[in-house]
């Protein structure tokens, strides 16, 4: 049975991702990590200077480097009530882009709610992957991850989650990709978006490969973006954002300061359970 967040509970939820996101901070800042504040949270931080009221999560990207690093760092160094979750650290999460979870809660999705892993409440960190300034080389690299990452989630993501035409086209990927391995999957995008880890820094763009675009357009930013930040105000607290904010939220939402209207308004999670 779903279930959908009160208003206290959603102020509850955004309370703790800050805590978990000054641990994040914290943690970067012991070993001169980069990141910045991104898609919502980063409009969040523009346009409201704390979350978007009805905003249930938060999101920052890093530099792969940075995030393999992060990776390895972070399970060793974050507090006992905190965990770093990745495939290494709860084999049964598959996704490509890593969560910190807040220990002794529960914020189970209903897309991961058919799996064994650790439900807590959390934050998101997206990796960002340079790009080649060769098109056919960077469209390539982006076909090959997508084309494993679709077989990764069809067989992945709860099935009941979907609805409608969206059921339809995952069932027939299920099909598709039956014969697939998840680990071999897994291992496959993992492999392509390292690949171009030494170009990092040497391009004109870098990609969040994991973009919920098609095309994943939208989250192709300038290498530039992820060269300056500044901190900037997020509740009653300062983190990370790339100096270039401005063209990186115009590129992914448009006129991303004006309100969009009331009935888009809500909270973007689908729930099987909450504790808070």
């Amino acid at each position: 049975m779903k279930h959908f967040l009160t208003e206290e509970e959603r102020k509850k939820v955004q309370d703790y991702e800050i805590v978990i996101l000054e641990q994040f901070d914290k943690l970067c800042k012991a070993h001169n990590l980069k990141y910045t504040v991104a898609a919502g949270t980063m409009i969040g931080a523009v346009r409201h200077k704390g979350f978007i009221p009805w905003d249930d999560d938060i999101d920052v990207y890093m530099l792969r480097k940075d995030f393999n690093k992060l990776r390895r760092i972070a399970p060793k160094e974050l507090p006992n009530n905190m965990f770093y979750q990745s495939h290494h650290t709860d084999p049964d999460y598959y996704y490509l882009f890593d969560k910190i979870r807040l220990n002794g809660t529960i914020f189970k999705e209903t897309f991961l709610s058919n799996h064994n892993i650790n439900h807590g409440v959390f934050i998101d960190i997206f990796p960002i992957d340079a790009i080649s300034d060769n098109t056919f080389k960077s469209n390539w690299q982006y076909f090959r991850y997508r084309f494993y990452r679709l077989g990764l989630m069809a067989k992945y993501v709860n099935l009941e989650a979907r609805k409608g035409k969206k059921k339809k086209v995952v069932k027939i990927l299920q099909k598709l990709y039956s014969g697939a391995d998840l680990n071999k999957l897994y291992d496959k995008c993992e492999y392509i978006a390292n690949e171009s880890i030494t170009l990092e820094g040497t391009t004109k763009f870098v990609r969040n490969l994991n973009s919920l675009g098609s095309d994943g357009k939208k989250e192709t930013y300038s290498t530039t973006s992820f060269k300056n930040f500044h901190l900037t105000k997020f509740e009653e607290d300062h983190f990370q954002i790339s100096d270039n904010f401005d063209e990186m939220l115009t590129k992914l939402y448009g006129d991303y300061l004006q309100l969009p209207p009331k009935e888009e308004q809500k909270t973007r999670h689908d729930l099987e359970e909450l504790k808070l």
